[in-house]
């Protein structure tokens, strides 16, 4: 018997389904400032020959999470929660006239197809406050800054149902994007201006933000997936960067990132990455790994590669 056994702060879990592969994350609380890793499992999903979106028939859906459920063996983490990947999930910042939150997100249905290529009808969406420097919210009548986010409601649904098939239930559901910066954020919100980059085994994301807070967010085609002798990966994930950039710069005023930070399945390249990087965007470039980030103990072989899962299970109303 251990008679001094510290008590356990609970634990949830992230659900990652991206490209041919899952994610599950489970990671429980020792206290405020550490947590152990319980779980950590990737899998193959089978999205189906001729099949070009993952949710698209719940019945493969749960299939996948039947397989995925064997190699836990165990019940699910009793909180679980899910991400949709960013080619799957559009993302806006958008002004809007000053009110209530609730106000505005009633309000956004008439303006939603100025924003997204998708009938509302059609869709789930968010919206809610972003912080963004350079406007004065104080005065009636102001303009304030919001971050949209929409996917066809199909493919939450879809998603849902399977998962609950399962006897998985879902506490959340939220664009990978959203974890992905949460994680290499950290516990501790950043201040200023800064870049995240996630190097992915399917795609790459990369986002300007302010404090805690994406207000440019890029999704690129670029995969770290294969080994490449030749670097062309890092070279065209470089040149991704510096657009984002000078993007940026044009769109938010006094943009100057004060460092960038990467992670992701292609850091593994680190010394290669942080050359080929700081050449061109000229801001100093730290490799995170998230589980020191976190203070987590029990960290997989594998460094990298768990960004979102290991942000959905890391949400801050939930772990800390």
């Amino acid at each position: 018997m251990k008679l001094f056994k510290k008590k356990d702060g609970g634990s949830s879990a992230g659900l990652f389904i991206f490209g041919g592969v899952m994610q599950y994350v489970v990671v429980s609380k020792i206290d405020d400032r550490s947590f152990r890793l319980e779980e950590c499992i990737e899998a193959p999903y089978d999205v189906g020959a001729g099949v070009a979106e993952l949710f698209a028939n719940q019945e493969r859906v749960e299939e996948n999470l039947k397989a995925l459920k064997k190699l836990v063996g165990k019940k699910w983490a009793g909180k679980v929660y899910a991400a949709i990947q960013s080619k799957d999930v559009l993302i806006r910042t958008v002004e809007l006239p000053q009110m209530e939150l609730a106000d505005i997100k009633d309000a956004f249905r008439y303006e939603f197809d100025r924003f997204f290529p998708i009938p509302v009808d059609e869709s789930v969406y968010d919206i809610t406050f972003i912080d963004r420097p350079g406007r004065d919210e104080s005065t009636q009548g102001a303009i304030v800054n919001c971050i949209a986010s929409a996917v066809r409601s199909n493919t939450v649904e879809n998603l849902m149902m399977a998962c609950q098939n399962v006897g998985l239930k879902l506490n959340a559901i939220e664009p990978s994007p959203v974890s992905f910066l949460r994680c290499l954020m950290g516990p501790d919100s950043p201040t200023g201006f800064n870049l995240y980059a996630l190097a992915g085994i399917a795609s790459s994301i990369i986002i300007a933000t302010y404090r805690d807070n994406g207000i440019v967010y890029r999704n690129t085609s670029q995969s770290f997936a294969v080994d490449d002798p030749s670097n062309k990966a890092i070279a065209n994930f470089t040149r991704d960067l510096q657009a984002t950039v000078n993007f940026a710069s044009t769109q938010i005023r006094g943009f100057s990132a004060e460092r960038l930070y990467i992670g992701g399945y292609g850091a593994r390249h680190s010394e290669e990455i942080v050359s080929s990087v700081s050449d061109v965007v000229n801001v100093p470039v730290e490799i995170v790994n998230p589980w020191e980030k976190w203070g987590i103990f029990g960290q997989p072989t594998q460094l990298y590669g768990w960004e979102v899962s290991l942000g959905l299970a890391m949400r801050p109303s939930e772990v800390r």
